[in-house]
């Protein structure tokens, strides 16, 4: 049976903090399929007839924040209502669209593991066209963005199967903290509550940076008290290849390139900070996502971060492998 959950804008948000423990909820359900960031977006004639095409394409399809060249939110595959058949029901995420005039008003629904697992299952829908569009007007990112942790936290799974033992360990070492990695990332450089990890390749580069500070109460999320310490420790910690060069934040007119929220992950209550990075008096650069976090019990600032070095290839779905690890960060017992 379809177990449907009725969300509020808000509730579509808070609701994937218990993500992992649903996503074992069916024991019965077969291994599901589909490709990195891959979306399948099932949906009614009549609304992709109308200008909702173009509000659900720019929606889905629109550019990933924080990248350096225009890359797809998701990898998405449409097809009509009525071609959903048995060769779809395994898809990975699926978002349903459509019109039931038995509705009294709009309802967006998500499931878990309904015919596969891990499996993400969105529904919208609405009575009327227009009640349909004022629906995905008001809560189209967020639902967007539930299907996007939902993506992540799949991946964050899959590394807490088969992860980097060496980089799990060396961070145990030096912070007391865990750690799920990709298994190519390898090489390590440890310092006193510092650890950064990578693959050490010359495309499709993933990097791993974890560091904690002490915390004196005050807030040190606003973007320029984090890119002010983001750029102190790199600049200690990753240097180039000459004393002149070292990464640091990417800014535009004096200005940094980030993007910057408070959300809930895990329940957890972090900022989440995306940008683009650079060395110094050098050629490289890339995109990265922060995830800065409290530890109170012990006065400490925790920042996991993940960078991506690949000037050939697409970094979409390298940056979202290399945020999923950050997902699995935690306090060792």
């Amino acid at each position: 049976m379809k177990h449907f959950r009725l969300l509020s804008v808000s509730a579509l948000v808070a609701m994937m903090c218990a993500c992992s423990s649903r996503q074992a909820e069916t024991t019965r359900a077969v291994p599901s399929m589909g490709l990195p960031s891959e979306l399948l977006l099932v949906v009614d004639a009549q609304v992709w007839a109308s200008d909702l095409a173009d509000s659900l394409t720019h929606l889905l399809k629109g550019e990933v924040p924080g990248l350096m060249q225009s890359e797809p939110f998701f990898r998405l595959t449409r097809i009509p209502t009525q071609h959903y058949t048995r060769s779809f029901v395994t898809m990975h995420s699926k978002l349903f669209v459509k019109i039931d005039p038995q509705l009294s008003r709009p309802i967006v629904g998500v499931s878990h593991n309904v015919t596969a697992a891990p499996q993400i299952e969105v529904t919208v829908a609405a009575p009327t066209l227009d009640a349909l569009r004022a629906c995905i007007y008001n809560k189209g990112m967020a639902v967007r963005q539930v299907l996007a942790d939902a993506q992540l936290d799949m991946r964050a799974a899959r590394l807490r199967r088969k992860f980097s033992q060496r980089v799990d360990a060396d961070l145990r070492k030096v912070m007391g903290y865990s750690i799920c990695a990709p298994e190519d990332i390898r090489a390590t450089k440890r310092a006193d509550h510092f650890l950064w990890a990578g693959s050490n390749r010359n495309e499709k580069d993933l990097n791993l940076v974890v560091y904690s500070y002490p915390w004196d109460g005050t807030d040190v999320c606003t973007p320029e008290n984090f890119v002010t310490k983001r750029d102190s420790v790199m600049q200690q910690h990753i240097p180039g290849s000459t004393p002149e060069q070292w990464m640091q934040t990417t800014r535009i007119d004096g200005r940094p390139i980030i993007f910057s929220e408070r959300r809930d992950i895990d329940g957890r209550h972090v900022q989440e900070v995306r940008g683009l990075w650079e060395m110094r008096r050098g050629a490289l650069g890339g995109p990265f996502v922060s995830i800065v976090s409290i530890d109170s019990a012990a006065a400490r600032v925790v920042v996991a971060e993940g960078f991506v070095y690949s000037p050939s290839t697409d970094k979409r779905d390298l940056l979202r492998m290399i945020e999923a690890s950050l997902r699995t960060l935690q306090k060792c017992s």
